[in-house]
């Protein structure tokens, strides 16, 4: 037994010694590609967007949905402040507003378009569909090319005054207002919706690994179009809105300041006026002089004849 231990002990004694392994880089885990959902629709139709948006919120985590919900005109402010600062102007959130609307747009992977007879004259939502289904043609992948949904809420003549007719519509191309009930309609369209995002989530990470880690030649090629390829996560802060905290100051305060101002205008700013006396820390009467620091060496001679002596050179 000591014998194989003592050769053992000298077989690892006679290897040589391995070289230090350079440190690995830590590996970084992707998050996963986020599916961006819009949702098209007529002003009229923003109720049953807001309740399809309700029906989706627990897929917020794989999906951001997005819909028209603009913000309201900033208030004006109150009259005090008005002729305080008559050249101020809030900023408009709707400018802001409109900006990441755009980015939204057009960088959707599936657009939803609630149809009724109110959205077949909306210019709005023709301008979605130009721009969805231009989209899809220039994607240079078939399988990620955005998905064109119509979403039937009333009968309408779609099929021949929309160009959304190209495209299956949800829930088999049953009108929601045609279930007996409604939530039954909404529980079908969020089931569908569910199974597209889970195929288009995996597609979506493929993609993105596969530009991350091109092989050969294939990393210099560039795309045809910016609608060539989707978007696969980056930069995801662009799609977040968030306005400037609005500037409303109180009114109370406005008059007091102005008050103030009229009181300082009003009078003279003579130390000794009554209306302003008071704001100055060494205010005194005309009357009342600042005694004088007696001098060794006055400036200028004693008063009268009296002969001035220096004092002596020391």
């Amino acid at each position: 037994m000591r014998r194989i231990s003592f050769c053992f002990v000298g077989l690892l004694a006679s290897q040589p010694p391995q070289p230090p392994q350079p440190p690995q880089p830590p590996r970084h885990k992707m998050s996963p590609v986020k599916v961006n959902l819009f949702i098209s629709h007529a002003p009229a139709d923003k109720p049953a967007a807001d309740r399809l948006m309700e029906w989706l919120y627990p897929m917020r985590d794989e999906v951001n949905m997005w819909h028209y919900a603009p913000p309201q005109k900033p208030e004006a402010l109150a009259l005090s402040w008005r002729l305080l600062l008559p050249w101020y102007r809030p900023v408009d959130p709707r400018v802001l507003y409109a900006e990441t609307l755009k980015i939204r747009r057009e960088n959707a992977h599936i657009y939803l378009f609630l149809t009724s007879y109110k959205s077949l004259s909306n210019k709005q939502v023709e301008e979605d569909i130009s721009l969805a289904v231009s989209r899809r043609i220039d994607c240079e992948w078939d399988d990620l090319a955005p998905l064109v949904m119509p979403i039937l809420l009333s009968p309408s003549q779609w099929k021949e005054e929309s160009r959304l007719a190209q495209f299956e519509p949800l829930a088999g191309g049953l009108e929601l207002s045609k279930f007996t009930q409604i939530e039954d309609g909404y529980l079908l369209v969020t089931e569908q919706i569910s199974a597209l995002v889970k195929v288009l989530q995996v597609r979506l990470n493929e993609t993105r690994f596969y530009q991350n880690h091109p092989i050969g030649q294939e990393k210099d090629i560039a795309p045809a179009s910016k609608n060539s390829l989707p978007y696969l996560g980056e930069n995801p802060e662009q799609f977040d809105f968030n306005p400037p905290s609005p500037f409303r100051p109180p009114d109370w305060m406005g008059w007091s300041l102005i008050a103030l101002i009229f009181t300082l205008s009003a009078g003279s700013f003579r130390k000794n006026h009554p209306a302003v006396s008071s704001l100055h820390l060494k205010a005194r009467p005309d009357n009342e002089f600042e005694i004088e620091y007696p001098r060794k060496l006055p400036m200028i001679p004693p008063p009268g004849n009296e002969d001035f002596v220096f004092p002596p050179e020391e």
